[in-house]
């Protein structure tokens, strides 16, 4: 645990991650002041961070006198003018923009030397400190769920960020022993666009009829070690929520076709068939973690060209050290090389530094590798070589890559 700011840090909204976030704030030594308009959810935030330090006494990550101080750090209030003083005020509240908007302006009214963050992951950071009147002092500070583990911070820089404000945002994050990456202010940040097609072409895949949802998370698990198959992930984060943020981010980025909605996805939301919350979802689940595909489909017989098997083996042969069918290393390839594209969009844009791309994608969504080093280990003549197969298989020119001389070297 590290020394604390003279000043405290304020956290507006006691719900999940506004909690996670002030746990890891306090652990690393700073004082913080909770904040909620609901007293109910004060209260609940108190508990369960309690809970979380006795829980980090138990397997003996900190002593009793260490729990003690770190929950002494946090002070809890429903009354906004506590948060004054304060050094960094995160605002983690629902995912309204007139709402964040009206407590963005009041906080940055109140406490007129903080650097203002917001934790939002879908909203633009640009638009919300414009419409709050200091745009200079608004940040985007991206945490992900659960905060006090997860070791990413997407530092977002609006258009009219200080330079200021961004780097004492990345410097406070850091001091609590997160990994920052900084990015500009462009629809899902890093994490949540370029990991669109690892959901997308999978969902596209059994659109097609070309495999079941369990062979493409078996697949994608073993050929390309991801902890989890999109199918079962997308399960446990809830269809509704992997949607709107698809959907989200296609529509803000202009609706390319690579990142289109998938309609089969789409249609269990509008069932309620939203994964393991509501019992089924792609999968079937029961209250002991058991689970069968519920999505059937009439398997077809993999045909594909000449040029795009071969594609698909040179391709797998780098990035792969497990051998696998034909349709295994079709399905492994097509994701896979969708997931590498998209990050090559979002390096040719400027979106943040291929290192970044790659930091982000393995420690925010648990990937074994970049995607950016994953297509240097492979050739990025082999990668093009598949996208271009990939792409004369498909009618909407989603595979189409950026121009080769736009991606900044990794």
């Amino acid at each position: 645990m590290t020394t604390n700011a003279t000043n405290p840090i304020g956290i507006i909204g006691a719900g999940t991650m506004g909690a996670g976030i002030a746990q890891a704030a306090a652990f690393s030594g700073w004082s913080v002041r909770l904040f909620d308009i609901e007293p109910t959810l004060v209260a609940q935030a108190e508990s369960t961070i309690t809970k979380r330090f006795v829980r980090l006494v138990e397997k003996g990550r900190i002593s009793c006198e260490q729990a003690e101080e770190c929950q002494d750090r946090i002070m809890t209030s429903t009354t906004l003018e506590d948060l004054a003083d304060c050094d960094l005020v995160i605002e983690a509240i629902v995912e309204n923009f007139n709402i964040k908007v009206k407590v963005l302006r009041a906080v940055a009214e109140l406490s007129t030397g903080a650097v203002i963050a917001t934790n939002t992951s879908s909203l633009s950071v640009t638009e919300l400190g414009d419409a709050s009147g200091y745009p200079e002092r608004v940040v985007g500070m991206h945490f992900f769920n659960p905060a006090p583990i997860m070791p990413l911070v997407e530092i977002v820089r609006g258009k009219h960020s200080s330079e200021s404000a961004v780097q004492r945002a990345t410097l406070i994050a850091e001091a609590w022993g997160k990994t920052v990456v900084q990015v500009a202010d462009t629809p899902g940040f890093i994490v949540n666009r370029v990991a669109r097609p690892y959901y997308l072409e999978s969902w596209r895949i059994v659109e097609d009829g070309i495999a079941p949802v369990d062979l493409v998370d078996e697949t994608l698990q073993s050929l390309g070690e991801f902890k989890m198959g999109p199918f079962i992930l997308t399960d446990l984060i809830g269809q509704d929520i992997n949607v709107a943020t698809t959907r989200s981010v296609w529509e803000r980025l202009g609706k390319p076709n690579r990142l289109a909605p998938s309609d089969r996805q789409e249609s269990l939301v509008e069932k309620g068939n939203l994964g393991r919350k509501t019992g089924c979802g792609a999968y079937a689940h029961d209250d002991k973690d058991n689970m069968v595909a519920a999505i059937l489909i009439e398997a077809q017989e993999l045909e594909v060209p000449e040029r795009l098997e071969q594609a698909i083996n040179d391709f797998c042969l780098e990035a792969t050290c497990i051998s696998g069918s034909l349709i295994e290393k079709y399905i492994f390839a097509r994701v896979l090389v969708g997931v590498i594209n998209e990050a090559m969009w979002a390096a040719s844009e400027g979106i943040a530094s291929p290192k970044d791309i790659d930091i982000a994608m393995k420690l925010g969504t648990n990937y074994p590798q970049g995607p950016l080093e994953w297509a240097d280990k492979i050739g990025i003549e082999k990668v093009h070589a598949l996208l271009n197969a990939m792409n004369e298989t498909v009618t909407d020119n989603r595979f189409a890559a950026p121009p080769l001389d736009t991606v900044p070297a990794n």
